[in-house]
């Protein structure tokens, strides 16, 4: 009897304890629920709000950047050819005020900046194309070379003299450097040197391959033929643009002489049009 009893009884406390946790976890999913409902309802009220302030700010900014406002200084930017400025005043007004007439003035504005651009680069095209229209071609079909001159002067090797001229086949464009001694006595040359302010080049030449000499009629010309590498290009760019150019021939005996105007002129010539054979228009 005692035992049915206290049987009867651990049933029954636990049916009660198991029913207590149910509750329990009913009640928690119940207020977790419900946090989740309000949390919903509070960012959809945040999202709500923070569109009503981004309408605001950009109703905000619209009366800030009035048409007449933004375009206070477009047309002295026109004159100016400020291209990134009106290009700023383009966006705003796109963004704030897409229907304004001043839209169109600003997207005028900036087609002829862009007209007058691609004009410009058209008459610098034709303008460095010329450099090579211009210059005196001579062919050479066994070899395959064009080579060019410049047609203000003709450099003969018994001269006193320097000058530039290009060579040119299918597969590459080269430039030389030629400087001459003419009188009528030897100076045995075995140094060369380019000069203007002060500023020094050393022309670096193999003796045996690429200078000559001559004589005739109790006259002398001693002359070499070089390449122009990277840097001597570079120099002879400052140089044909510099003050007091001079060349000089040194060994036994030395001749040093200023370069005439048509010699630098000729030098300018073959450079740019040298820039044009390598870089095209």
């Amino acid at each position: 009897m005692k035992k049915s009893l206290l049987l009867i009884l651990t049933i029954a406390a636990t049916t009660m304890s198991s029913c207590n946790d149910k509750n329990a976890q009913n009640d928690e999913g119940a207020l977790r629920a419900k946090a989740e409902t309000e949390n919903a309802v509070l960012r959809a009220k945040v999202d709500s709000l923070q569109s009503v302030v981004e309408q605001l700010q950009t109703e905000l900014e619209g009366y800030m950047f009035s048409p007449e406002k933004l375009c206070a200084d477009a047309e002295q930017l026109f004159k100016d050819t400020n291209e990134s400025k009106l290009k700023e005043i383009l966006e705003k007004l796109r963004k704030y005020h897409p229907e304004a007439n001043e839209v169109k003035i600003i997207e005028g504005y900036l087609k002829t900046i862009a007209d007058n651009r691609a004009k410009e680069q058209e008459r610098i095209r034709a303008e460095r194309m010329k450099a090579v229209d211009v210059l005196r071609k001579e062919y050479d079909d066994v070899n395959g070379i064009t080579w060019y001159y410049s047609k203000t002067t003709t450099h003969r090797v018994w001269s006193n003299m320097s000058s530039l001229y290009i060579g040119k086949n299918s597969s590459k464009v080269w430039l030389r450097l030629k400087m001459s001694y003419y009188g009528d006595d030897w100076i045995f040359f075995d140094s060369a040197y380019l000069s203007y302010e002060g500023n020094t080049h050393t022309i670096t030449f193999d003796e045996y391959r690429e200078k000559e000499t001559e004589n005739s009629g109790g006259m002398v010309w001693e002359w070499l033929d070089v390449s122009v590498d990277a840097n001597l290009l570079s120099y002879l760019r400052d140089f044909v643009n510099g003050k007091n150019p001079k060349m000089r021939l040194s060994g036994k005996y030395s001749e040093t002489r200023n370069l005439s105007a048509k010699e630098i002129k000729s030098m300018q010539e073959i450079l740019l049009a040298y820039d044009v054979l390598i870089n095209g228009e």
